[in-house]
């Protein structure tokens, strides 16, 4: 999802009041807000994928797949986020109505405004959710998905697959995800303006 560059500094208290007012979907990290941007139909596309694959792996279980309209809350910070999907599968969570804050598993889909920010300081306040075992970043041009999987001792371990053919494996998860379905039914690329001969 998009961030625009508008930016208000306040507390997290008068955040929470001045969002309720809000046509907008806004972020709240650092102590400053960012208005987030709507995304282009293909990142919508593979966002809705990616939570009905999820739905479907985590089935039978007591877990719950939310959208970018529910937000996870960093307690140690006080950061608010809207990632396109996460998977949370907390007895606490499930008794929250307007904040999530134990995530297993979060999945970002890349936007070329946002990659940077998605990639460095929220990939880094991410990891900082104590329950969180695994982060995906989905590419929107091509069948790829990056996870990271957190190890012992706090690190964090990188697999990738690439291809419609290929399927991700979710170690920390026991689960597995076939890119097929992940980037099934994309909206179509638009038309390239063929070249016409000039006239003789």
């Amino acid at each position: 999802m998009g961030l625009a560059a508008e930016r208000h500094t306040m507390t997290l208290d008068e955040f929470l009041a001045w969002e309720s007012t809000q046509a907008e979907r806004w972020e709240f990290f650092g102590g400053e807000t960012f208005m987030m941007a709507g995304g282009s139909d293909v990142h919508n596309a593979i966002s809705l994928n990616a939570a009905f694959s999820l739905r479907a792996a985590f089935h039978g279980k007591p877990c719950n797949v939310f959208m970018s309209d529910v937000r996870l809350h960093l307690a140690e910070t006080g950061d608010l986020f809207y990632p396109d999907v996460f998977v949370t599968c907390s007895e606490a969570d499930r008794a929250r109505r307007q904040l999530k804050e134990d995530p297993l598993l979060i999945a970002e889909v890349l936007s070329p405004s946002t990659e940077a920010y998605d990639r460095g300081d929220k990939f880094a306040a991410y990891r900082r959710f104590p329950a969180l075992a695994t982060i995906l970043f989905l590419s929107q041009d091509r069948p790829h998905v990056e996870c990271y999987t957190r190890a012992d001792a706090g690190r964090w371990t990188l697999t990738e697959a690439s291809g419609a053919d290929a399927t991700l494996a979710l170690p920390a998860l026991g689960i597995e995800l076939a890119l097929a379905e992940l980037y099934r039914d994309l909206p179509d690329a638009p038309a390239t303006p063929q070249a016409t001969a000039p006239a003789a």
